[in-house]
């Protein structure tokens, strides 16, 4: 017997409150644990990309190779020994809303994609989008995180319906007052949701997008690549449980997928 790869999905609460970088910054993480990963961009905004040095002007992508008749899996970037990317592509408004209606008619198509990589890696971690649910068809996920901020915005979104998954705190800056107050409150009315952790303020965290790799390689020891290792330890921690209520045989007759990955991009210098 064998366990299939964890899935996860990362997403939030409203846009710009960091998912592309926490989502790098996690996934190398895992990575230094040993773990064999696989980041898969769901955003038309296809940013993910940029914090593992791919070039501005690479238009390849799952999507856009799904829209081209292309294999989807070629696309895929090998990032170091255990670490792929597919990025999402480049696509027009026009493809994009394109991909939406082909993504809500063929619901299973991500659950059937998963199923066949289930035997190469460890985990998928998964970058999805706001309001395009099509997008977030994915097949049952193991583990769904919303991100949010400890703003008055975040916490009036929190009283309205919206989807479960667990609730992870990001920018927490413990010398604001407002932040400190908001996160005491969720501690006490949403324990059951609220991971045990937050993702603190730093200042690493941007500078290494504009260095075009994952904080944890742009400065290591910063309190935000800290927090990253130590998310990605609690992951594991939970990833054992699940693993042992999936596990399949090795010779499953399900379909397999190898990625005909490109070759590695090495991290910009710098940092």
């Amino acid at each position: 017997m064998t366990a299939p790869a964890t899935s996860l999905t990362l997403r939030g609460v409203r846009g710009g409150v960091g998912v592309s970088s926490l989502l790098a910054a996690l996934g190398h993480a895992l990575e230094g644990l040993g773990e064999r990963v696989l980041l898969v961009d769901m955003c038309p905004e296809n940013l993910l990309r940029l914090h593992f040095n791919l070039p501005l002007g690479e238009k390849d992508g799952w999507a856009r190779a799904t829209l081209d008749g292309h294999p989807w899996s070629a696309s895929a970037w090998c990032l170091g020994n255990h670490m792929h990317l597919l990025p999402y592509g480049c696509l027009t408004v026009q493809e994009q809303a394109q991909m939406e209606v082909y993504l809500r008619r063929e619901p299973e198509l991500w659950a059937r994609r998963q199923a066949s990589l289930a035997s190469h890696f460890d985990w998928i971690l998964f970058d999805l989008p706001q309001r395009l649910p099509g997008h977030c068809l994915l097949g049952t996920c193991d583990l769904s995180i919303l991100l949010l901020e400890a703003d008055v915005a975040c916490h009036v979104l929190l009283q309205q319906p919206m989807t479960e998954g667990l609730l992870l705190v990001n920018r927490f800056d413990p010398a604001s007052t407002l932040q400190r107050d908001l996160l005491l409150v969720w501690q006490q009315t949403l324990s059951s949701r609220l991971l045990p952790q937050v993702m603190h303020l730093d200042t690493a965290m941007p500078e290494a997008l504009a260095h075009k790799q994952p904080v944890g390689h742009y400065a290591p020891s910063s309190l935000v690549a800290l927090d990253a290792a130590s998310l990605a330890t609690w992951l594991l921690t939970r990833r054992a449980p699940l693993a042992g209520e999936r596990a399949v045989p090795t010779g499953s007759a399900e379909q397999r997928v190898t990625l005909h990955a490109k070759a590695g991009v090495e991290p910009a210098a710098g940092g």
